[in-house]
């Protein structure tokens, strides 16, 4: 998809064709390559580009177009509508993958880390892993602007890990990774805590021992339930706010309860 930046697609991997092309031009997209306002390729360039249908291109380009990041009109042709969010960097739970890749857009990586591991009993049990089972492990620290934002630690079984490299994971969100492995990502669940700076942690991030920190616990799982991959992340809290809109609303029995908007 040279027009539009893209890399070739693989006939190989089982993820058809339109998500391919979908993902490749929402990370560019999310990550700034391709900027707002810009117009896309036509979808018979990008078919003829690709050596696939137009239909394929077109499935493509609606998903970018039901997610908000381009808009498409007769005699304009497609055009990206996203822009880069303002600090402070916001994440809320009702709207939880689309910040996850907003902060992967907005942020730079750096790997401290990259190994293959036994995890801690908490993450076997977590993932649903056999005892003797090894995992991805990899530690990074995410930047703003130069600045440390987050210091994060994930855990990813060995068989979804071992389809991407430590390079990769520079310049790629994770669960863009994940999704190209082969599994589609369906649903999260999070714990959220406050816990003060660690040594190492206060080290990552640049702040004194003991700096008050925003912890979040994060279980991804696909389209079949099954987890894919467990996060730990300190947020420094001057760079990091979590919204939750609520509404009160009636249950089945009739009780009026707080509900988070969807």
């Amino acid at each position: 998809m040279s027009g539009a930046g893209s890399a070739a697609l693989n006939t190989s991997d089982p993820t058809p064709l339109y998500h391919q092309i979908y993902l490749g031009l929402r990370h560019r997209i999310l990550s700034g390559i391709l900027k707002n306002g810009e117009r896309l390729p036509s979808e018979a360039s990008l078919a003829d580009d690709l050596s696939v249908s137009r239909i394929t291109v077109k499935r493509a380009m609606n998903e970018l177009a039901d997610e908000g990041l381009v808009t498409r009109s007769r005699g304009r042709g497609t055009i990206v509508s996203f822009r880069m969010p303002d600090q402070p960097q916001a994440g809320g739970f009702a709207s939880l993958m689309e910040n996850l890749q907003n902060i992967a857009a907005t942020t730079t990586v750096d790997v401290v880390s990259f190994d293959y591991v036994s995890p801690p009993a908490e993450v076997v049990a977590w993932l649903g892993l056999a005892g003797d089972a090894l995992t991805q492990r990899v530690e990074r620290r995410r930047n703003r602007e130069g600045e440390p934002f987050s210091y994060i630690v994930t855990y990813v079984p060995e068989a979804i890990g071992r389809s991407w490299d430590e390079a990769t994971m520079t310049s790629r969100p994770i669960l863009q990774l994940i999704e190209e492995a082969g599994h589609p990502i369906a649903s999260a669940r999070q714990h959220v805590t406050a816990e003060p700076a660690s040594a190492l942690v206060a080290q990552m991030l640049k702040l004194p021992v003991g700096a008050p920190l925003l912890r979040v616990s994060r279980l991804v799982s696909d389209e079949n339930g099954h987890p894919v991959e467990y996060i730990e992340v300190v947020y420094r809290p001057d760079m990091y706010q979590m919204e939750m809109e609520l509404h009160r609303r009636k249950d089945d029995d009739g009780h009026r309860v707080w509900q988070a908007t969807q």
